[in-house]
């Protein structure tokens, strides 16, 4: 995974999309950089969250004050906050 600055958190992601879906929605907000999906090693799918990086903050700004819905599934989106150790 590509950490960045620009990055948001998403949540109640449908079991019917993955990151290439993720790229493509997001895509309409400006250059997306990289996204994740988070997959169950057991099972082989997908937990229901993930990131998206963005190449500009104000792309990510823009992301942020819409609400998403995917495959009928209203998705939850939030600034990822970096962590400093």
């Amino acid at each position: 995974m590509i950490v960045g600055k620009y990055v948001i958190n998403i949540t109640n992601i449908p079991w019917t999309v993955g990151r290439h879906e993720l790229w493509l929605y997001f895509s309409q907000f400006g250059c997306v950089t990289n996204t994740f999906v988070a997959f169950d090693k057991l099972t082989g799918l997908h937990q229901g969250y993930g990131d998206v990086t963005f190449l500009k903050k104000k792309c990510m700004n823009a992301a942020l004050e819409c609400k998403h819905s995917l495959e009928g599934k209203d998705l939850v989106v939030h600034k990822k906050e970096n962590k400093i150790d």
